[in-house]
């Protein structure tokens, strides 16, 4: 009796392993990458990815390389993120991308910017990144050329200064006759209050003493 009780117990503990064996196989829903496809799951790019790579940046650097350049997988993470694969843009640029940018697009061109997951590929907005064109350059196109959609890079503070005018009382440009301020407040360009950025649009009490004409 008890040799057919220790059978039973090998047949039944032999079977309960294979049923969990079985389950080793199947795909995991949780998984960030399917061996089987020999890809991410279909929306790993952008936010999927970032929430991997914070919560483990190592099991990114097993496919991607220890210096995330690379790997096995021959996709490097500066395709994206700029000269650091953990830094979006380069770690120096801080909180004040909007000033530092220019100088990296004069030199390197925006080709890093153009890409559908951060400003789109035409940097009128992407899946993570917004327009170039119409968040800060108003007369922004596929090279963002200007700031102000009246003179480009190159004018002078005078022709600034008559652009200024010109499009803030073209009628076209306002809203129910007041002056619109809508491209102007951000917190880039001229302040949320009109008050002035850092290193970027100065306040309107630069020029106007008493405060910006009513809206």
């Amino acid at each position: 009796m008890p040799q057919i009780t220790t059978k039973v117990l090998s047949f039944a503990v032999l079977g309960v392993l294979a049923l969990a064996l079985s389950g080793c196989g199947d795909a995991n829903p949780q998984a960030t990458f399917d061996p089987a496809a020999g890809k991410h799951p279909a929306n790993w790019l952008p936010s999927g990815h970032s929430d991997a790579a914070e919560e483990d940046i190592n099991g990114c650097a097993e496919c991607h390389g220890q210096d995330l350049r690379g790997g096995i997988a021959k996709v490097s993470c500066v395709q994206c993120h700029v000269e650091v694969p953990t830094s979006v843009h380069p770690v120096l640029w801080g909180q004040v991308a909007y000033a530092l940018h220019p100088g990296y697009v004069q030199a390197h061109g925006s080709t890093s910017c153009a890409v559908a997951e951060c400003h789109g590929t035409n940097l009128l907005g992407g899946a993570s990144a917004p327009s170039c064109g119409i968040n800060c350059h108003q007369g922004g196109n596929a090279a963002a050329p200007q700031i102000h959609a009246w003179g480009g890079v190159s004018a002078t503070t005078a022709a600034d200064i008559t652009g200024h005018i010109q499009w803030m009382t073209n009628v076209a440009n306002q809203v129910n006759g007041h002056f619109n301020y809508a491209t102007c407040r951000n917190d880039v360009c001229h302040g949320a209050t009109l008050q002035g950025v850092w290193l970027s649009g100065p306040a309107c009490t630069k020029c106007h003493n008493s405060g910006p004409p009513a809206e």
